[in-house]
């Protein structure tokens, strides 16, 4: 057939396979996670002194009740069975329902007990001490006749008993939304994302008018210094803030005031200066895409300039100004370090999902599904708030005038640089504070005035494992994003292949609206047992990176390919080219600018990656991203944290300077 001879249907084809697998197929098994659920469980501990206590935080769907003498098991109201010392490693289990009880040993030395209509797994933690090597006593049953069973057990051991049996339900999502603690992580991370961004909206667009509009001196340094500003590790300001503003921070004891930033606020304030850039730099683009012709017609009908600027330049900006505000609330939704860092008792949905997935305790993988769709859904109602009120309004201009830069006084040129300065001065704030104190020595959690370069030598002597393995990652997530972002843009712009290609452009764009730790935890439930285990692997970790950053690369190269002329191609083919040679050798050279530009968010962005980050990683393959991070959270040596946060923003800056000082290349195409 002539279509499997298209070499770029089937690339089309492989590309939309490895989408579904990679995007879809983890979040609908994370959907399914949520739907489908266990009987429950209940987790005793017998202590040989003390008799027996039920662990009501590994207890799930199962009531315990009763004395140390002994327990009553429960379920929906009914009796199940009771639980009694038997000995100092043994338990007699008696039937409280009807059908009896009885047991078998499995091949996993798990044990199955079936009471009633229930089949209970019984499995056993044993703790043991430093120099105890002694192997714990397995668990053995006796049936005693008459409804009971006496389980033996090793020393003091944690037993849990858990029904394994699946059903379809939605009592996830009713307890999800009937408990008091997520209800108020969901209820926190709502008023987080809308007040940060709305704190972020008044400084960004406000900025992008003032410096688009006017001819404010030093408008292109503004630019580039936002620009760096929007390229951050997310808990940046977290740590900087924290160490500025904490209970025991360097200005708030400096002054002896009794405030603190710990708490929602500053998990606000700082979030709005995080996101801030990215509001900026698209109304920035808004604003000076305008036509003048709008601006000077409502002029001559002796409309005021502030009227003007409510009735004609903003609303015509809206649509740049709304995708800024939009990626500015994804991004608060999502943020994990944050809030982690400077309110460690606030609860957040994406630190409940990640906590309820990892917990110590044993987890609650159900929750952490559902929590991860309530995300998800948040994250698509905003995003179809945003479109329906886009599709609502028309904001095409009939032509396209630039607009000019009005004149502005001596006065108002002050005042623009001096607010333009001040809010680079707040952005910066965490890189000049990590920068300072990365020099200095640190005793018992707090900096003393000692200029030293002992942090950098800890860094260099002990941490630089984890740089490396950030800039591999980094490297080999970027390749394979740029070599499948272009194969992809091509495909979306040049072939648009009747199904496949609106397809492949909706699940490529899927992980817009997928937060980190969701994401992560999708991987997870996909690659944690057969056919293939990745989890723990850094491969995970480069799928991962590669899926989130995906969308930076087939955008720009979307951008790019738009530029370049098909006649430019055709004319190769023309003299014989073929269709793959005629890509690689004019297509591709031309449309090489955009294609970086995607190529260094993608880099930048993997090597700040934090929630999908810490939800993957496992030892050896530690990002430099967790480390300062774990680091920050235990307030463990500041001094080598703010080093190696020194090290991240050079690995990050520098190749942005790079592309922003040598890579825009101007080309003339005429055909």
């Amino acid at each position: 057939m002539k279509v499997w001879r298209d070499s770029w249907f089937l690339f089309a084809i492989v590309a939309l396979a490895l989408c579904l697998g990679l995007i879809v197929v983890p979040q609908f098994r994370l959907l399914s996670a949520s739907l489908i659920t266990a009987g429950g469980r209940f987790a005793v501990v017998h202590r040989a002194t003390a008799g027996l206590e039920a662990v009501k935080e590994l207890s799930d769907r199962f009531e315990v009740s009763g004395m140390p003498e002994a327990l009553s098991v429960g379920t929906n109201g009914e009796a199940l069975l009771t639980l009694q010392p038997d000995g100092p490693q043994t338990i007699r289990l008696t039937a409280l329902s009807g059908g009896g009880i009885r047991a078998r040993i499995d091949s996993d030395s798990s044990i199955t007990i079936l009471a009633g209509d229930r089949t209970l797994h019984v499995t056993q933690q044993v703790p043991t001490g430093l120099f105890n090597r002694k192997a714990p006593d397995p668990l053995s049953v006796t049936d005693l006749g008459n409804g009971s069973l006496r389980l033996s057990h090793g020393l003091n051991a944690y037993l849990t008993f858990e029904d394994r049996t699946l059903s379809a339900t939605l009592a996830n999502y009713v307890s999800f939304f009937t408990s008091r603690d997520t209800l108020a992580a969901t209820i926190n991370s709502l008023v987080v994302a809308i007040a940060s961004t709305t704190l972020a909206g008044l400084i960004g667009v406000s900025l992008a008018y003032v410096v688009a509009r006017f001819a404010v001196p030093g408008r292109k340094i503004i630019i580039l210094l936002i620009t760096m500003a929007s390229i951050s590790p997310p808990f940046l300001g977290a740590y900087a803030w924290r160490l500025l503003l904490g209970r025991n921070g360097l200005i708030t004891r400096s002054l002896d005031v009794h405030f603190s930033i710990v708490g929602i606020h500053g998990v606000i304030w700082v979030i709005a200066w995080l996101v801030f850039p990215i509001i900026f730099l698209l109304s920035y683009d808004a604003f000076t895409g305008l036509d003048e012709g709008h601006v000077e017609a409502a002029a001559s009908l002796g409309a005021r300039p502030s009227h003007i600027r409510w009735t004609v330049e903003v609303p015509l900006a809206m649509p740049g100004i709304l995708i800024g505000l939009y990626l500015a609330t994804m991004a608060a939704l999502a943020d994990f370090g944050t809030p982690r860092i400077i309110a460690l008792d606030l609860n957040v949905l994406p630190v409940l999902v990640y906590t309820s997935f990892l917990s110590e305790g044993g987890g609650n993988p159900g929750l952490a599904a559902t929590g991860s769709m309530v995300l998800v859904g948040l994250s698509s109602a905003f995003l179809y708030a945003q479109q329906v009120y886009l599709a609502r309004r028309t904001f095409a201009v009939v032509s396209a005038r630039p607009p000019r830069a009005k004149p502005i006084s001596p006065g108002g040129r002050i005042a623009a640089i001096g607010f333009a300065a001040l809010v680079l001065f707040f952005a910066f704030v965490p890189h000049l504070t990590v920068l300072v104190t990365s020099f200095l020595r640190w005793r018992v959690g707090l900096p003393e005035p000692v200029f030293t370069t002992a942090n950098y030598l800890a860094m260099f002597n002990s941490n630089l494992a984890s740089a490396w393995v950030t800039l591999s990652l980094g490297i080999a997530g970027t390749l394979a994003a740029l070599a499948i972002g272009v194969g992809i843009a091509y495909v979306l712009v040049r072939k648009r292949y009747r199904i496949i290609a609106p397809a492949l452009n909706f699940i490529v764009m899927l992980p817009y609206v997928i937060p980190g730790t969701v994401l992560g935890i999708g991987l997870i439930l996909i690659f944690n047992d057969g056919p293939i285990v990745l989890t723990g692997t850094w491969l995970i970790l480069a799928i991962a990176y590669l899926i989130r950053n995906l969308p930076f690369t087939v955008k720009a190269a979307e951008a790019a390919l738009n530029q370049v002329h098909p006649a430019l191609e055709e004319a190769a083919m023309s003299l014989g080219a073929r269709p793959l040679r005629s890509f690689l050798t004019v297509t591709a050279p031309l449309m090489l600018a955009g294609a970086v530009t995607g190529a260094t968010l993608t880099f930048l962005h993997i090597v700040t990656e934090l929630s999908s980050t810490i939800v993957l990683y496992r030892p050896p393959w530690k990002p430099l991203t967790a480390v300062i991070f774990e680091n920050t959270l235990r307030d463990s040596d500041f001094g080598v944290s703010a080093a190696q946060t020194v090290l991240l923003m050079l690995i990050i800056y520098v190749p942005l300077y790079l592309v922003v000082r040598y890579g825009r290349s101007e080309r003339r195409i005429d055909v």
